[in-house]
């Protein structure tokens, strides 16, 4: 089965220690397990290589729009201009399948916004989990997005 790349949900906890839903204004995102390998050419090997992975990092890169008032991006964009332990935080990411994968995270390469004077302000922004992200069982809830319909009855 396939699944609408909107289907993936992302959090980050905020200075609160609260969990925001990172959504709004977020066109794209590309994970990347940023491998450290090793390559090595043995005398058995006729000059061919064997690769190992010897390390990496999971590194989630944002692309979008930048949007006041969404307290995601508001938390994010409030350490952009900050170093060291400021940037750290937690992130949390809800594949479509249940796979809930959360941890430590440094949030980086926050750029933005910028662009054309007739156009939304472009933006960027990385969750750069720091070791192992832990696998959970999906979470009950996910922050919801301001009148996102959640399937659940007004009363």
């Amino acid at each position: 089965m396939y699944h609408l790349q909107s289907k993936h949900q992302f959090e980050v906890q905020d200075d609160a220690q609260a969990w925001q839903r990172v959504a709004v204004g977020i066109s794209s995102f590309e994970p990347d397990p940023n491998e450290e390998t090793s390559d090595d050419r043995y005398l058995d090997g006729n000059g061919f290589a064997e690769t190992d992975i010897t390390g990496g990092q999971l590194v989630i890169a944002f692309e979008g729009h930048r949007y006041h008032g969404d307290p995601a991006q508001d938390y994010i964009f409030s350490v952009q201009n900050k170093f060291g332990d400021a940037r750290r935080s937690k992130g949390r990411w809800t594949q479509p399948d249940g796979t809930q994968l959360e941890g430590a995270i440094t949030l980086a390469a926050i750029t933005g916004p910028g662009g054309e004077a007739g156009e939304k302000g472009a933006i960027g922004f990385e969750f750069r989990f720091n070791g192992e992200p832990v696998e959970n069982e999906p979470a009950e809830t996910v922050t919801p997005i301001p009148g996102e319909d959640t399937g659940t009855p007004a009363t």
